[in-house]
């Protein structure tokens, strides 16, 4: 047996937190960010505003008569768009909203408790009655704050890791339903979802909802910024030149001791006090959250 989704009369202190909650199970928070906060962030016609611009990453998601009408339009849009839509059954969902109007950054100080060096960006949705981007999971931790308006939560007990999604369309909309729990959100209200753990929003008062993700790097991003970072220091970024090698390296063989060799080559660069330098800086210039 699964347990409910917690619900909570204010944020969890940090203890609680990282022992209940990071990664383990969502929670809803009634009146989490106080109104001083969600009274200074970005309004509904400056969030359209923005998706008119060029170099901001925006969408705009229409809900057909079934799931597998629904469509995914990117940025950057016309005015005249907005004319067309109606008044029912769409989102707009602009990213990194905190870069371009910046008293939105301000939703992130309630959550000072969570590791905000990891915080990719604020996502900011404005979304008509109807409105959603389906059932689905996202592979980041996410805070979600109801801004103006209302809407209707769906949100699972566990994470699922054998997802199959709706065939032929530009959304990842999860194909079978998933045991959860069902919340009405208002202003101030949050949400914490862990990766993998799936969700449907349903707008039922035209609004905004803001997204604070948490996204750490993939493997291979931390050996490539890690490399240009090794490429500037002269001291360590030393040449291979075979030192050890004997006959069994001859030709176009490579012997197993010599791949011990680089493999311990590049251990002693990971080991090296350069690599807690770069790690934290890497993480400092992000975003200075």
């Amino acid at each position: 047996m699964t347990i409910p989704v917690h619900y909570l009369e204010k944020l969890p202190g940090e203890a609680e937190f990282y022992e209940t909650y990071w990664n383990k199970k969502a929670l809803v928070v009634k009146n989490g960010v106080p109104g001083s906060v969600m009274n200074g962030l970005i309004e509904a016609d400056e969030l359209a505003g923005l998706s008119l611009e060029e170099d901001v990453r925006s969408r705009i998601v229409k809900n057909g008569p079934t799931q597998n009408d629904w469509t995914c339009d990117h940025g950057p849009f016309g005015e005249e768009i907005f004319d067309a839509l109606g008044e029912e059954n769409w989102s707009l969902l602009v990213q990194n909203v905190e870069r371009y109007h910046l008293p939105t950054k301000n939703i992130i100080d309630p959550f000072l408790f969570s590791p905000c060096w990891l915080i990719d960006d604020v996502m900011v949705s404005y979304s008509t009655p109807g409105g959603g981007v389906g059932p689905h999971l996202d592979s980041y931790h996410v805070f979600l704050v109801q801004g103006t308006g209302k809407r209707r939560w769906k949100i699972g007990r566990v994470a699922i890791d054998n997802e199959q999604f709706i065939d032929n369309i530009d959304l990842k909309i999860l194909k079978d339903d998933f045991e959860g729990d069902v919340f009405e959100v208002e202003n101030g209200d949050v949400i914490y979802i862990p990766p993998k753990f799936p969700h449907k929003g349903e707008t039922l008062e035209e609004g905004l909802t803001f997204s604070i993700g948490f996204l750490g790097p993939s493997l291979s991003e931390l050996f490539v910024e890690y490399g240009q970072y090794i490429e500037e220091q002269d001291q360590i970024n030393s040449r291979y030149e075979g030192h050890a090698l004997n006959i069994l390296s001859a030709g176009n063989q490579i012997a197993g001791q010599e791949v011990d060799n680089f493999r311990d080559t590049l251990k002693g660069a990971i080991d090296s006090e350069h690599f807690d330098k770069w790690l934290r800086g890497y993480f400092a210039n992000k975003d200075d959250y």
